[in-house]
């Protein structure tokens, strides 16, 4: 995965579009806060430059205003932002929690 900068702030990053299983590569260009176009990628060697609407659709997603860009926790009152370390914690316990308390299956079902 490469990006390039321009004598200006515009940069260009070379992704996959990760809507479907088709996976289709994608050229962004930015200015670093504003997606400025999402395009196929030419010499993706599966999609060939080909991109469905729902990889355009990826600028709506970022600039949505009710996304997500930073972790929350429910709390009686509501949600509460919380820090990355605080959430991924969270996370980890809340999985330790699960894999002590899961009941051994058997390995064969009749």
């Amino acid at each position: 995965m490469s990006s390039e900068k321009s004598h200006t702030d515009e940069q260009t990053h070379f992704r996959t579009c990760n809507l479907c299983e088709a996976m289709c590569g994608i050229v962004i260009k930015h200015d670093g806060k504003k997606v400025l176009s999402i395009k196929g990628d030419k010499d993706d060697p599966f999609s060939k430059g080909y991109i469905c609407p729902k990889a355009t659709a990826l600028q709506d997603l970022h600039e949505d205003s009710d996304r997500l860009r930073h972790p929350v926790e429910r709390t009686a009152n509501g949600w509460k932002e919380i820090s990355w370390a605080d959430a991924l914690d969270k996370v980890a316990a809340g999985i330790q929690s699960v894999q002590k308390n899961t009941v051994k299956m058997p390995s064969v079902f009749i």
